[in-house]
């Protein structure tokens, strides 16, 4: 276990870790890209909705 832990430290020495000005584009990006998703399934999800219904209403 004590090997596991000092190889674990050794190898975050060679991780290049993002700098802030990064960090804070790529949550910018994802943040983005999360919500122009949930708008997307919204959308669909309304519109398929509202097509189930309209044709439940027109077979009836």
């Amino acid at each position: 276990m004590i090997k596991f832990f000092k190889d674990s430290t050794r190898e975050l020495k060679h991780v290049i870790w993002p700098t802030s000005k990064e960090t804070k584009k790529y949550f910018i990006v994802v943040v983005s890209v999360l919500i122009l998703f949930g708008l997307y399934l919204f959308i669909a999800s309304t519109i398929f909705t509202n097509l189930i219904m309209w044709l439940k209403d027109y077979f009836s």
